[in-house]
């Protein structure tokens, strides 16, 4: 379990010194709190090397971004809206997040600088556009006029802890079938371009009419073998290429994203994710307008941003959500009961939560049975490829051997 070192405040302003130990820096902070302690700074215990101690401390650099530490958002913002709802002012709060941030202090302790010259906490936000999404830069200006800051940065917190979890299960469910297909391409690979080549010059030798899955073999094999690790950069540019011609944008981007907008896994996902952030915002008190457009940001999808954007002019203007976004016949049935049910209601904001969730859990039930239907398949896959290279390579070969005897 990781260490951590600490300097803290007791109930009588004494400073006290330590170290603890806890699954998480969170987790600390919370321990440190239960015993009427006030953190000043907490720092996970580095081993000679600079790297945090623990079973966690590999994965703890990893996560280190480009900025020297990385700002882990949600821990962050966990941090501060504890911070912020005991009394503690803003200001001092960001010092004491710098203080525990690592090498990611600079970062906050420049939104501090930026905080005491006069800037809004969303304004000192914003300057790190690559750091902090601008939906939650949204939803903190938002809190800071309504005067519920701590509570909104505990929100966000909770949101992207939960976020985190989906995607992690997401990469961990796909790293099996991943590690399949790569090993299955390389055997494939290693047959064609090493194996293969060395015995066609027995089949060459003794000229005899080969069948024509085994030519079709050899002339593949011989073409692996002569261009070597060369191949591999065709379907490399070809990605390369797809990847940079859709974020580029512009038409090629749209036409994917409508196509994509088909594929009931891939809505699912779109719609849980806009669900979550949009009741959420809602929760927070932000109106229901603005909570539209930042929501759209926070979703990949052209095609699915411009039918939001379409929908929140006529919003604006007065019209209901839910016969907006029905008139576009571009969204499921449940999704648009949801939205007259909140409506009709008055509590859209946990309607919308509601189904997010219900949307999540569906787009990781199905993912689990793909995953499951895949490993089989992948196996059955290279294994039917590797059958396929053995037959047409063993068949002429015992030809050859009954010629001989």
């Amino acid at each position: 379990m990781p260490t951590f070192q600490y300097q803290a405040l007791d109930g009588r302003g004494k400073k006290k010194k330590g170290f603890i130990e806890a699954d998480t820096q969170a987790r600390a902070f919370s321990m440190l709190q239960d015993q009427s302690l006030l953190p000043v700074s907490l720092a996970p215990v580095a081993d000679k090397g600079g790297r945090a101690t623990g079973r966690f401390g590999p994965v703890l650099d990893a996560l280190r971004g480009r900025f020297g530490g990385g700002v882990r958002v949600g821990e962050s913002f966990h941090y501060l809206g504890m911070l912020l709802q005991t009394g503690t002012s803003l200001s001092d709060s960001l010092e004491m997040l710098g203080r525990m941030s690592g090498r990611a202090a600079r970062i906050w302790l420049d939104v501090r600088d930026a905080v005491e010259t006069g800037q809004s906490f969303s304004q000192a936000l914003g300057a790190y556009p690559r750091l902090f999404p601008a939906v939650y830069v949204g939803m903190v200006q938002v809190a800071e006029r309504v005067g519920r800051l701590g509570q909104v940065l505990e929100k966000i917190a909770h949101y992207e802890e939960q976020r985190a979890e989906v995607s992690g299960k997401l990469v961990t469910a796909l790293i099996y079938p991943c590690t399949i297909m790569v090993v299955g391409i390389g055997a494939v690979y290693f047959l064609l371009s090493n194996v293969l080549p060395k015995i066609a010059g027995v089949f060459t030798s003794a000229r005899q009419e080969l069948p024509t899955n085994t030519k079709i073999l050899l002339a593949v094999g011989g073409t692996l073998h002569d261009l070597g690790p060369a191949v591999l950069l065709v379907p490399l540019l070809l990605v390369l290429g797809l990847t940079w011609a859709y974020n580029r944008g512009g038409r090629f981007r749209q036409r994917v994203d409508a196509l994509l907008w088909r594929v009931p896994l891939v809505q699912k996902d779109i719609l849980a994710r806009f669900s979550g952030m949009l009741g959420f915002q809602l929760e927070s008190g932000i109106p229901l307008v603005q909570a539209m457009e930042s929501s759209s940001q926070a979703v990949g999808s052209t095609f699915f941003k411009t039918r939001i954007l379409e929908a929140k002019n006529e919003v604006a203007a007065g019209q209901p959500l839910d016969r907006v976004l029905a008139r576009q016949k571009a969204f499921p049935d449940i999704f648009l009961m949801t939205l007259s049910t909140g409506q009709r209601s008055g509590k859209l904001g946990p309607f919308l939560l509601r189904i997010g969730r219900l949307l999540e859990r569906d787009v990781d039930n199905m993912l689990k049975r793909l995953v499951a239907l895949a490993e089989p398949l992948l196996i059955l896959a290279v294994g039917l490829v590797v059958a396929f290279i053995v037959l047409s390579i063993m068949g002429p070969i015992f030809e050859l051997t009954t010629l001989v005897h």
